[in-house]
């Protein structure tokens, strides 16, 4: 009869549980939801992931390039080539490169959005120094503050990848 009994009550929670699985909706997570909404979030993840990755490869560039400007600086002037720095602009991204006798600037034009990427190398009594900035639409006056080359107003600092070290990969 224990036995019985036992077997029963087994039955009668299996029952119950498979009704509770049955009866329970599941809905498949928010991102993976059909919908205008979720459309709008997928295309800004994905607007936002693009920025960022072209951000990471403008700020190597523009690392190269000041850097390069610099050390030519001291060798006996600024570099109108991007060559000749060993720099090269990424294939989505147009160089404007401009130079006047105390200063040069690399603009990097995005195929797609409507940021911009410069860097800005200028001597200031004899001592270059150089900047690199992201905004939008042409870059104006680059100020003189405290000794250091800052970014024109509306524009904002771009961090330079230090030389020699590369961003971390991410998973294989």
């Amino acid at each position: 009869m224990a036995l019985a009994l036992r077997l029963s009550l087994m039955s009668v929670l299996a029952l119950i549980g498979l009704a509770g699985l049955v009866q329970l909706p599941l809905a498949p997570p928010l991102a993976s939801r059909p919908g205008a909404g979720t459309d709008r979030l997928l295309a800004d993840l994905e607007g936002q992931e693009s920025a960022q990755e072209s951000r990471e490869r403008a700020s190597a560039v523009l690392s190269r390039f000041v850097g390069g400007q610099i050390t030519r600086y001291f060798w006996g002037g600024f570099s109108g080539y991007l060559d000749v720095l060993g720099v090269e602009a990424p294939e989505d991204m147009e160089p404007l490169l401009r130079s006047e006798g105390d200063w040069v600037q690399l603009t990097l034009v995005p195929e797609e959005g409507d940021e911009r990427y410069v860097a800005r190398v200028e001597a200031v009594e004899n001592v270059p120094r150089g900047v690199a900035c992201v905004g939008r639409g042409e870059p104006g006056a680059f100020p003189l503050r405290a000794g250091r080359l800052g970014c024109p107003p509306g524009w904002w600092d771009l961090p330079l990848a230090a030389p020699g070290r590369r961003a971390a990969a991410g998973p294989s």
